[in-house]
Parts: structure tokens; C-alpha cells; sequence
């Protein structure tokens, strides 16, 4: 603390002694001034320099301007003494090398020098205060551009996938009462290849519900569901209602083509006994031409292909019956085999399917059951079977 206040009376101590070097300059400048006026009357004796000196008009210019070392630029236009502060500081005349006089500072503010100024007061002008500098105004600030949120996406509305519809079930055509079909006698031929011994052996079968129509066969039909049978087994544990489709088929075909009468629970034995059984799948593919021929048929396989139409219709249209493997739609959901029995004066096919009545009383496009029809082996998936006596 003690440091600073030396310094600062430093200080102050050389801004009076550069304000009284200025004073002396000024009075013996006006001195001068007073000496070349005096030719003109002027008494230049009685000037006091005062802490201010009036400055003479300048056109309407700046009376002094400042070179940045306090003291009034050389070569007024106005031709006047320019006026000279009191606060006015002269660094630039001193080096820090030179002496200067000495002076005693007796208050920071008031100060007598001790050099006379000849014909000026000895008392020196009031300091001015320093001009206070304008406080330079803050640029403002400029207000934030506000961050703009994104306007937020619409989720897209899922659409719903349309569930796909039913094939509407044809409604059955009306069939007058079922006739029970009478009991063939069994009529041996002894055909090449043909089971005569089990054929013989055959008891008398049970009924079955006797099918007639205009362009079909009379059909002796049975159901594998028939509660007289249904739960009784084909193999294993596999139930003839359930696994038991083949044999059922090939019972109707052999009980409408021929005259020997055999119920799906003969057939179903004699398929066990044959090897056709398959578990829990129901009858091997070759069940059909095996069964055809122990029985004096005819069979004839024919592929899915662009033939199959022609064949098959001709076929029905010569009275015989053709076996087909269906497979997912509307007759099963995995593998089933049915009977076309016969095709109307329109081109509609007539089935008998061991599983479902409703299906054998509707006339179908032959093209849905081709669409539907299941690869098989053994020349299928359809089989023209007839008799050929």
C-alpha cells in the first residue's frame, strides 16, 4: 500500500511540474505576442493568464485539436493562442533522464509554483477535471435465433391386410332320399392277378346309401365316419375315420363298378393284410392300382398336367370312375383321396367323398379340383379306373 501511495504522489508531483513548465511557456508566448503588438496600443501587461485562454473564432471549426499529448496542434488556422487546460499533461517534454524543478505538494488539488511568471498571477488555474470518456455502449447482444423443432413425421397409419375370404361353400343340389343299395352277389371272373380267395371268403357287407344322377354311375356310397365303423382300427391305433380314406375309396369303386359287395371295415382289412396301411398317414399311394387290380378293375394313372382335363372328363363321360388325390383346400387340410363318380350335361363334376356328405351332393369345376389335386407316386394323382367286362 505504502508503494502505491508514493507512486501515485509521483505522479502527481510530475504532472504539476509539466503543468507549471507549460504555464511559463504560455506566459512568455504571450509575452512575445505582447511585443509585436505593441505598436498597436495594445497593453498586453495586464493580460492574467488564467486556467482557460479564449480562443479565437475559427471559421466554425474546432478552436484547438488534440494530437494525442494534451498540448494544441501547431498551426492554428485561427492565427489565436489556442486555449490551454489546466489538466493538460506533458509527458513527452520530459525524459525521465532530465532534472526537473522541483515542487511541493502541499495538496494534490492546489499547487504554487516557484518560479514568478512575469505578468501573470502567480496563482495557477483550478485543474479542470479529466474529461470523463463516454462509456462506450455494449453492442447489443442479439437476441438468439430460436433452434425451430422439426414439425414431427406423422406416423404412417399401418393398413390392415385384408383377410383373405372363404371360398363360399356351393350350397348341395337337392338328391331325392337315399336308396339302400342292395347286396351284390359276388361274381367271380378269375381275372389274372385278381384275390379270389378273399373274395370268396367275403360275408355279406354292410349297407351302404346308393347314389343316382343323370351322367353318373350308380354309386354304392359310404362314409369312413359311418358310426358302425369310425372308431374301429385300421392299423396300429390309426381309427378308420380318421386314416382309413383309401380303403373307403376303393370299397365304393369296387362296390359300383362290380358286382362284389365289400363295406370300408372288409376293405380296410384286406389293405392292413396287403401292406398299404401307412401310420399315422393312412394308405400308400399304391393302394389304388393294388386294390384295382386284386379286384378284376382296370387302372389307368394319369399325371397333373394339361391333358389331365380331356382324360378325366372323357373318361366320366364313358362310365367309368377316377380315384384323385386332393390335397390342401376344400376337401382336406393335409392329404384325402375321393371318387369322381360322374359329370353332368354342364361340365360339372360329381364326387363321393368318404368324409364329407355335403361335398358329394355339390357339382364342382373340374379346374378347382385340379388346383387342388396333391403330387402323388405311382402314376397319380389321378387314377382312371374301369371294368373291363
Amino acid at each position: 500500500m505504502k508503494k502505491k501511495k508514493n507512486r501515485l504522489s509521483n505522479i502527481i508531483k510530475w504532472e504539476l511540474i509539466c503543468l507549471a513548465a507549460v504555464t511559463v511557456f504560455v506566459a512568455g508566448l504571450i509575452k512575445w505576442s505582447e511585443g509585436r503588438a505593441g505598436a498597436s496600443g495594445e497593453d498586453g501587461a495586464g493580460r492574467a493568464v488564467s486556467g482557460a485562454v479564449k480562443a479565437g473564432e475559427n471559421d466554425g471549426e474546432d478552436p484547438a485539436k488534440e494530437d494525442g499529448t494534451g498540448l494544441p496542434a501547431e498551426g492554428n488556422p485561427g492565427g489565436e493562442t489556442p486555449a490551454v487546460t489546466g489538466t493538460a499533461s506533458v509527458p513527452t517534454m520530459f525524459s525521465e533522464e532530465e532534472p526537473a524543478p522541483t515542487a511541493e505538494v502541499q495538496n494534490p488539488m492546489t499547487v504554487t509554483p516557484d518560479v514568478e511568471m512575469p505578468g501573470a498571477s502567480t496563482s495557477l488555474p483550478s485543474p479542470t477535471a479529466a474529461p470523463t470518456s463516454a462509456p462506450t455502449a455494449r453492442p447489443t447482444e442479439a437476441a438468439p435465433t430460436p433452434t425451430l423443432r422439426p414439425t414431427p413425421t406423422e406416423k404412417p397409419q399401418s393398413t390392415p391386410t385384408p383377410k383373405p375370404q372363404k371360398t363360399p361353400t356351393p350350397a348341395p343340389t337337392a338328391t331325392p332320399v337315399p336308396t339302400e343299395a342292395p347286396t351284390p352277389t359276388p361274381q367271380v371272373n378269375n381275372t389274372e392277378g385278381m384275390d379270389t380267395d378273399f373274395i370268396a371268403s367275403l360275408g355279406t357287407p354292410q349297407s351302404g346309401e346308393l347314389l343316382t344322377a343323370a351322367g353318373a354311375v350308380d354309386t354304392v356310397f359310404y362314409l369312413q365316419t359311418d358310426p358302425r365303423w369310425g372308431s374301429l382300427i385300421y392299423g396300429g391305433e390309426d381309427t378308420i375315420a380318421k386314416y382309413a380314406c383309401g380303403p373307403t375309396s376303393m370299397a365304393i369303386v369296387v362296390s359300383s363298378l362290380t358286382d362284389i359287395g365289400i363295406d370300408p371295415v372288409q376293405m380296410s382289412g384286406w389293405a392292413f393284410n396287403k401292406g398299404y396301411w401307412y401310420p399315422k398317414s393312412g394308405s400308400l399311394h399304391s393302394v389304388v392300382n393294388g386294390t384295382a387290380k386284386a379286384f378284376g378293375l382296370k387302372s389307368e394313372g394319369v399325371g397333373n398336367d394339361s391333358d389331365t382335363p380331356k382324360k378325366v372328363k372323357e373318361a366320366l363321360r364313358n362310365g367309368d370312375m377316377v380315384v384323385a388325390l386332393m390335397g390342401k383346400g376344400h376337401f382336406t387340410k393335409g392329404g384325402h383321396f375321393i371318387v369322381l363318380r360322374g359329370i353332368t350335361a354342364e361340365g360339372k363334376i360329381l364326387v363321393a367323398d368318404c368324409n364329407s356328405r355335403a361335398n358329394t351332393m355339390t357339382e364342382w369345376d373340374f379346374e378347382t379340383i385340379q388346383s387342388e389335386a396333391k403330387w402323388a407316386s405311382d402314376g397319380g394323382p389321378f387314377w382312371i379306373i374301369r371294368n373291363p367286362n
